[in-house]
C-alpha cells in the first residue's frame, strides 16, 4: 500500500489564527504531526497574527472561510449558515477520516458541517469554555444547550485541564462520549537560553533599568479580566513608584483599558505594547507575572513564564490551579480580589530570595506541558480512533521541539 493511502487525513477547523493558546497548539500540530502518518488540512477564518506562519507550512493545505468568525449573535446567523455550507463543501471534497475542531464558535459550526458531510469521526478540543458565571443567565443557558446538542454528534472530546473536564461533566456537555485530557504543549526551546540585555530591553520600552516589572501577555478580551490588572497597578502605584506594569497584547477592549489607565492617572505606570514577536525576551524582564483571568482553559502563557523562571500571581479559576502550586511557584488569589493580588505582588517584589526560589521551582514543573508530549498524545488519540494500535517506533520519526526540560 502506498504512503499516500496509508496516511490518515485530518481536517482541523478553527476561527482566526490570533496569538491565542488554541491557535498556537494548532500551529504546533500542523508543523509537527508525523507526515508519515497523517495528512492535514486546515480550515480557518480570515486573518490573525499567526496566519502567515500557518500559510508558510508547505505540507499542510489551508482553506480560508471569511465568514468563520468569533462574532456571536442574531446578526451572525446568516453568516453562520453560509459557514456551515462552505465547510461541508470542503469536507465533501477532501473526505477526511477525522474532523477536529478548536475554539467555541468553530467547534459548533465545524462539527455540524462535518456531520452533514458524513465525516465518520468528529472530535473537539475545549481550550476553555465559551461561558462562565460572569455571563447573563440566558446566554449561559443557551450556550450550554447548544453544546449539549452538538455533543450528540461528537465522537470524542478533549480538554486541556481537569477542571474543564469536571465542568463539562457537570453541565452534561459530553453526552456520554469519551473525554481525554491533553495539555496544550509549549516549545521549551523558544523560551530557554534567551540571549539579550535586560537593561537594554527595558530602555527600548522606555523603562528605567532599575524598574521592577509586573507583566502580562494576553488578548484584551473579557475572559482575561484586564480591568483588574489596571486596578492592581493603581493600588501598588500608591505604595511604590519603582514598579511598572507591562501589558503585552491587544484586542477588542484596548480602548476601554486605555481610558481606565488615563482616568486613574497611570499613563507613566502602565504600558501597553501590543502584540510582540519577542515575548521570550519580554518575559525575561518580568519580575512577576500577574494573570487576572475570570475564566480560562489552561493558559499556555503561564507555562511560558515558568520556563523562563518567573514567579506568578494568578486567579484561582478553571485550570490555572493545575499549573500554579500555591506558595510553591506562585500564588493563587480569588478572581476580582485586587487587594489580595496587590498584597502577593508586593510580597514577591520585596523579597528577591523568594522570587528566585519560586522561579526555580517553576522551571522544575513544566515537563507535563511540552510540545513533544502534546504531539505524542494527539498521535495516539488519532490512531486509536482509527483502530490502529501500531507501535509508533515503527514509523520514521519527526522532530518535535521542546521535548526535554
Amino acid at each position: 500500500m502506498s504512503l499516500e493511502k496509508m496516511r490518515i487525513k485530518i481536517a482541523r477547523i478553527i476561527t482566526r489564527m490570533d496569538l491565542g493558546g488554541a491557535q498556537q497548539a494548532v500551529l504546533c500540530l500542523a508543523r509537527h504531526l508525523n507526515q508519515n502518518l497523517f495528512e492535514q488540512i486546515l480550515i480557518t477564518g480570515e486573518g490573525g497574527q499567526l496566519s502567515a506562519e500557518l500559510s508558510s507550512i508547505p505540507f499542510v493545505k489551508r482553506y480560508i472561510v471569511p465568514s468563520l468568525s468569533r462574532h456571536v449573535g442574531l446578526g451572525s446567523l446568516l453568516d453562520d449558515l453560509k459557514t456551515i455550507i462552505r465547510i461541508r463543501t470542503i469536507l465533501r471534497l477532501e473526505i477526511p477520516q477525522i474532523v477536529h475542531t478548536h475554539t467555541p464558535k468553530a467547534g459548533i459550526l465545524g462539527r455540524w458541517a462535518a456531520w452533514l458531510a458524513r465525516t465518520p469521526r468528529i472530535i473537539h478540543t475545549f481550550h476553555g469554555f465559551g461561558f462562565s458565571q460572569f455571563h447573563p443567565f440566558w446566554a449561559k443557558r443557551l450556550y450550554v444547550w447548544i453544546e449539549r446538542l452538538t455533543g450528540l454528534i461528537t465522537t470524542r472530546f478533549i480538554v486541556v485541564s481537569e477542571r474543564n473536564r469536571l465542568k463539562g461533566q457537570q453541565y452534561r456537555i459530553f453526552a456520554g462520549a469519551a473525554c481525554d485530557l491533553i495539555r496544550s504543549g509549549v516549545d521549551f526551546s523558544t523560551f530557554r537560553n534567551v540571549s539579550g540585555d535586560k537593561s537594554q530591553k527595558k530602555i527600548e520600552l522606555d523603562l528605567a533599568p532599575s524598574d521592577r516589572i509586573v507583566g502580562i501577555v494576553a488578548g484584551f478580551k473579557p475572559p482575561k479580566g484586564l480591568h483588574h490588572f489596571v486596578t492592581v497597578a493603581k493600588r501598588i502605584s500608591e505604595q511604590r513608584t519603582d514598579i511598572k506594569f507591562l501589558m503585552v497584547g491587544d484586542g477588542e477592549l484596548r480602548v476601554q483599558l486605555e481610558e481606565q489607565v488615563h482616568q486613574l492617572q497611570l499613563d507613566s505606570v502602565v504600558k501597553m505594547v501590543g502584540w510582540r514577536r519577542d515575548v521570550p525576551e519580554l518575559l525575561e524582564i518580568f519580575d512577576v507575572f500577574l494573570l487576572t483571568s475570570l475564566w480560562e482553559g489552561l493558559p499556555r502563557v503561564l507555562v511560558e513564564a515558568m520556563i523562563v523562571g518567573v514567579p506568578i500571581v494568578a486567579t484561582d479559576v478553571d485550570g490555572i490551579a493545575e499549573v500554579i502550586r500555591n506558595g510553591k511557584n506562585g500564588y493563587l488569589v480569588p478572581p476580582g480580589d485586587t487587594a489580595g493580588m496587590a498584597q502577593k505582588l508586593i510580597e514577591l517584589l520585596e523579597n528577591e530570595t523568594l522570587r528566585r526560589q519560586m522561579g526555580a521551582t517553576a522551571k522544575s514543573l513544566v515537563q507535563e506541558f511540552s510540545a513533544e508530549k502534546m504531539v505524542e498524545d494527539y498521535t495516539r488519540l488519532y490512531l486509536g480512533l482509527m483502530g490502529d494500535v501500531a507501535d509508533l517506533s515503527s514509523f520514521p520519526s519527526q522532530e518535535v521541539p521542546g521535548g526535554k526540560p
